[in-house]
């Protein structure tokens, strides 16, 4: 048994990502998992408002 899944990896990189077979193999392991790692999710605006209230920005003075 391998320890990496290649042929669903090969699988999923043809039908979703559109690579070629040729390209896929080409890549090396570290790509791929980059490549398919999760995306890190966008701060919703309650988070934001929450953060900006307790770091707000320091008012700076002119002169």
């Amino acid at each position: 048994m391998s320890a990496f899944p290649f042929d669903d990896w090969m699988r999923l990189s043809v039908t979703v990502f559109k690579l070629s077979p040729r390209d896929f193999w080409a890549m090396s392991v570290q790509d791929w998992l980059t490549l398919t790692a999760p995306q890190t999710p966008e701060i919703s605006a309650v988070d934001l408002r929450s953060l900006m209230k307790k770091f707000p920005d320091e008012e700076t003075q002119n002169g």
